[in-house]
């Protein structure tokens, strides 16, 4: 088991934590066989490697605006119409959506919730898992907190 480290607390608003990145798993590993398909295995023991090692950072406009898979950035302020447009699609391995409106309701009430994880290769940001928790802070107007694995 992967321990959670500490994070640094800036403010009492501060609602992203360190990730459980055991909970993740299934979404390193696809992104390891996207970056790594020869070496997928190898790929993800250095992330996670790499992911205990790493600390929780703002995640900047710009960082926001170049970032990969994700739908969250042209989210609007309190676009929620938006927010259930994107997550209304059915996962294909659970049978189920997205609850978005559980994680607005946990923000709201100041609950932590994991920070989502971007991979940096080069000079490319790729969200790893999040995008659910980013496109709710998105819509809240929150700066969240994002775990930067550097590759």
């Amino acid at each position: 088991m992967i321990e959670k480290l500490p994070t640094h607390e800036v403010n009492n608003e501060q609602i992203f934590v360190f990730p459980d990145i055991n909970n993740e798993l299934g979404e390193i590993e696809r992104v390891a066989r996207t970056y790594s398909p020869e070496d997928s295995d190898g790929f993800m023991r250095i992330f996670i490697e790499k992911a205990k090692e790493g600390s929780l950072i703002d995640l900047t406009e710009g960082a926001w605006s170049s970032l990969q898979n994700t739908d969250s950035f042209d989210i609007p302020k309190d676009g929620w119409d938006d927010v259930a447009h994107h997550t209304n699609h059915i996962n294909q391995e659970t049978g189920s959506t997205r609850n978005w409106e559980d994680l607005k309701q946990k923000i709201m009430q100041g609950d932590k919730l994991d920070a989502p994880i971007v991979l940096k290769v080069r000079d490319e940001l790729h969200l790893v898992s999040g995008n659910t928790r980013l496109m709710v802070a998105r819509a809240l107007g929150k700066v969240p907190k994002i775990l930067l694995v550097e590759m």
